[in-house]
């Protein structure tokens, strides 16, 4: 289903759509230009908290890369031997290094077995056995400085350099320990001012937190743990909003964050700083929240603007449907009111002169039309009349047409009669006679008996012949199959033509009309097969069904044009045709010849048979 089928049917409905949409599509082009103006704003606010976190991590990592010069200072005095008694100097340097540098936990001198050989200040040095600091034993392998994460237990931060003899071999290392709850390592984070919500954090590789200028959270698990790992690993800086969850007086807090991250270089270590994203893109959001109410007060003026100039054009619009609809129901006598100068009024004027003349013109179609009601009733009845004389002129055509047959038929079987009783009796006394004068003749007179006798028999038979063509005995005797049986083989079988008759469903007596009409028809048309069919075989069927009987004869002669035969009557084939449906036609039947040249020829009738039908002769 279309969902927009509504507008077809409404034009206030399409204009205000088409003016709405076209404003929705304006202020939609706004507002999308104005969130990419506040994504790029917020692109500019997340790239400089990147760069203020990559500014603190490489202030953190200038700061340790001093401290760690400090020991490497310390190492290089310890190149002249750690075992050696006189270690004043270097307990000197140990000191110095200590006093400057950021390891409020103190600095130790390891041999490189990882034996104390000299700690400062010896009180306060609480460090672990080599074998439970992988961080010594890392440096003595790699020769390199490395700087640990925060150690469990003890919550201390170590810094190590190896020391190398004057060969440069690895004799021992030089530490520091830092301790991140200490005045000192505090201070390396400095509170930025950027928002109420604002706070850095120091995070090592395990994801634990070493200082943060947030109260509560050092030494805690970072709620990114997991992630900042990995990005300190890959040293790889982030920035972007997240979800962070924190226990604030026992009730979880859900909030959205921006954070940006930056890894130390010389510490496997990162800083993070992190700010509510309502405060840190505070602007962008005003920017959108502005936009949405802009946009929302422009998509309502705009459909409202829509609304207004589709109701200025439909309303008079209405007005002519209105009237175009009384027009449509026949009402051309209230005028169409006048609607102003421009294309409408216009329109309206000249619709209602269209009201006018249409007017005049229904009065004038309906004069011509009772006149030629009146034309129309006078030629009906004039046609009903002729159609009555033609009716009964017809029924006369029939009537006597009926009586020609009938009389026809009547005087052939008189003329059968005679010849059968008078003709044919004589010829048979006169046969019988010439038989006994040929017994008693003399030889001379036999020769001349004998030819006159054949003469006569042969007259005899035809004389049978002709009775039998006026009135066939057996269709009064035996009925139509085996009277057409017997004319079909006495005509065909004799020119050598193969014969198929065939008789369907019950054979019976039919009233003598059909009977005789059915003779006639088969007569003519196997009478037409053996004068201009040149056929080889012909098939003859008469189906006897419960209301009619038909007859169908069938050859493969040369075929003919019927309709040309008709209309020309050519050698008296035409009249016969007219004749076979003449008298069809007086029994209501139905009579068609289907041919065409060299393509045979099929004859077939079918003659109702209704109940109370006389008998009487055709």
């Amino acid at each position: 289903m279309n969902p927009f089928r509504f507008l077809r049917r409404s034009l206030h409905w399409r204009i205000t759509f088409l003016i709405g949409t076209g404003m929705l599509v304006l202020a939609a082009a706004l507002r999308l230009s104005s969130l990419w103006e506040s994504k790029e704003i917020s692109a500019r606010v997340l790239s400089e908290r990147q760069g203020l976190a990559r500014a603190v991590a490489d202030h953190l990592d200038y700061v340790l890369q001093a401290n760690l010069i400090l020991l490497q200072n310390v190492a290089l005095e310890a190149r002249a031997g750690i075992g050696e008694e006189d270690i004043a100097p270097l307990r000197a340097s140990l000191r110095e290094a200590f006093l400057r540098s950021i390891f409020t936990g103190g600095i130790f001198l390891l041999d490189q077995t990882g034996k104390r050989v000299w700690s400062e200040p010896q009180r306060s040095l609480s460090l672990p056995e080599p074998g439970k600091l992988p961080l010594i034993r890392q440096a003595l392998a790699s020769g390199k400085p490395e700087v640990s994460n925060l150690v469990p237990g003890g919550r201390k931060i170590y810094a190590v350099v190896p020391v190398r003899d004057w060969r440069g071999k690895l004799v021992g290392v030089v530490g520091g320990e830092l301790d991140p709850e200490s005045s000192r390592f505090r201070s390396l984070l400095h509170p930025l001012r950027l928002g109420d919500t604002t706070y850095l954090e120091l995070v090592d590789g395990q994801g634990i937190v070493l200082a943060s200028t947030r109260k509560g959270r050092t030494f805690q698990k970072s709620d990114h743990g997991r992630f900042l790992r990995r990005l300190i690993q890959e040293k790889r800086s982030v920035v972007g909003t997240c979800h962070s969850c924190h226990e604030e007086g026992g009730v979880p807090e859900r909030e959205r964050e921006v954070i940006a991250f930056a890894p130390l270089r010389v510490a496997p270590w990162g800083v993070s700083i992190r700010q509510a994203e309502k405060e840190a893109l505070a602007s962008v959001l005003l920017i959108r929240q502005r936009l949405f109410l802009i946009g929302t007060l422009t998509v309502l003026l705009s459909l409202l603007f829509a609304w207004g100039v589709a109701r200025s054009v439909t309303r008079p619009l209405g007005v002519l449907t209105q009237a175009a609809q009384r027009i449509a129901q026949g009402n051309l006598d209230e005028p169409i009111p006048a609607l102003g100068e421009d294309e409408i009024g216009r329109l309206a004027y000249t619709f209602d002169q269209m009201r006018l003349a249409l007017q005049d013109s229904l009065a004038t179609i309906a004069e011509g039309k009772r006149d030629l009601e009146k034309r129309v009733q006078e030629r009906t009845q004039e046609l009903e009349r002729l159609y009555r004389e033609l009716q009964s002129k017809e029924e006369i055509r029939g009537e006597l047409l009926k009586k020609v047959i009938t009389a026809q038929e009547e005087e052939r079987k008189r003329i059968a009669r005679e010849l059968h009783d008078e003709t044919s009796q004589a010829l048979a006394t006169l046969l019988v006679s010439l038989e006994t004068g040929v017994a008693t003749a003399p030889d001379r007179l036999k020769e001349h008996l004998y030819r006159m006798k054949e003469m006569v028999d042969r007259t005899l038979d035809s004389v049978h012949r002709l009775i039998f063509d006026l009135r066939p005995s057996l269709l009064d005797d035996l009925g139509l199959s085996s009277a057409l049986r017997w004319s079909a083989e006495r005509h065909l079988e004799s020119l050598g033509i193969d014969l198929s008759f065939t008789v369907t469903g019950v054979e019976r007596r039919l009233p003598p009309e059909v009977e005789t009409t059915l003779f006639r028809i088969g007569q003519e048309a196997i009478s037409n097969i053996a004068r201009h069919a040149d056929a080889e075989s012909v098939r003859v069927v008469i189906a006897f069904n419960e209301k009619s009987v038909c007859l169908q004869i069938e050859d493969d002669g040369k075929g003919f044009e019927p309709e040309q035969v008709v209309q020309a009557g050519q050698g008296g084939q035409g009249l016969g045709i007219l004749g076979m449906q003449e008298r069809a036609a007086l029994l209501e039947g139905n009579l068609v010849i289907q041919s065409a040249p060299g393509r045979g020829t099929r004859v077939h009738v079918e003659v109702p048979l209704r109940e109370g039908r006389k008998g009487g002769g055709l």
